[in-house]
């Protein structure tokens, strides 16, 4: 009996992983994008889907990593699951949070919640583009407070050249807020490819409606192939959170004519001197 137990749980176990690796699979966009993100066949990881095989402990690694999770969740049940890898999108890596370096900088960051309450909320963050030349990204920014900290995600979604209606490039930035003086200050890393990070000032509002935050934001890639950059930076409140499908929809990069871009905004981008593109060395 004990033996027919541990079997059903093995099999229950299989299966849990094949249903949640489907689900990743569809956060990522495709089956395609998850096999190159893991470095898989497409043959293979087929049978990971069905429950025919197990991933190797080094993909099981690969995957939990990815996504902010441990490696076990992977076998829990779907719908604990999917909690987990929600919950994991708006909480800092283990990696992060581990390092010595971040506890020295925490303090200086934790008492900043009670003035930026007023902040917490999901915007339409517009700047021009470092990658798509001569467009004006809109990502999706949430601003939220997590283990005492003001922390924020922010995914930018960039289309395919040939096919505006698919996405080529999904990029996830988590980072925190805090205040020094009147201004507001955005530190993020770069969570899927892992090779960039971000610094962001803006002005809050001191009117009691809050709409436009404006600034500057300056990005830096761990590789010669994307040049350090500086832009003006403009957050569109939307509303308190969490970040809706619908928005994510309108994450995309857009003409500066585009006139879903908000009058104030298209103003503010394209006037002299709004971005300056550092040369490669």
């Amino acid at each position: 009996m004990e033996t027919k137990l541990n079997f059903m749980n093995e099999n229950q176990r299989r299966t849990n992983l094949a249903q949640n690796l489907q689900y990743l699979c569809s956060r990522l966009g495709s089956v395609t994008e998850a096999c190159r993100r893991f470095k898989v066949n497409r043959q293979q990881f087929n049978k990971y889907l069905s429950g025919k095989h197990q991933p190797s402990n080094r993909i099981l690694f690969a995957i939990s990593e990815c996504f902010n999770i441990e490696t076990g969740d992977l076998f829990r049940d779907r719908s604990d699951f999917q909690a987990v890898v929600q919950g994991a999108s708006f909480s800092l890596p283990r990696k992060l949070a581990a390092l010595p370096q971040f506890q020295h900088f925490t303090p200086f960051i934790a008492g900043a919640s009670a003035s930026l309450a007023p902040y917490y909320g999901v915007y339409y963050r517009y700047h021009n583009s470092s990658i798509y030349k001569g467009r004006i990204l809109r990502s999706l920014v949430q601003l939220y407070e997590n283990e005492s900290l003001v922390q924020y995600v922010c995914i930018e979604r960039f289309p395919r050249l040939d096919d505006t209606s698919k996405i080529a490039y999904t990029f996830k930035y988590h980072g925190f807020a805090f205040l020094i003086k009147d201004r507001l200050f955005l530190m993020d890393f770069e969570g899927i490819q892992r090779n960039e990070m971000t610094f962001s000032i803006l002005i809050p509002q001191q009117r009691n409606v809050l709409r436009f935050l404006y600034g500057v934001v300056m990005g830096l890639a761990a590789t010669a192939l994307r040049a350090p950059f500086s832009t003006r930076l403009a957050l569109d409140y939307q509303g308190p959170g969490p970040i809706r499908r619908s928005q994510l929809k309108s994450a995309t990069t857009l003409l500066p004519s585009d006139r879903s871009i908000p009058l104030e905004v298209r103003g503010y981008l394209t006037g002299k001197n709004s971005t300056i593109l550092w040369a490669e060395a």
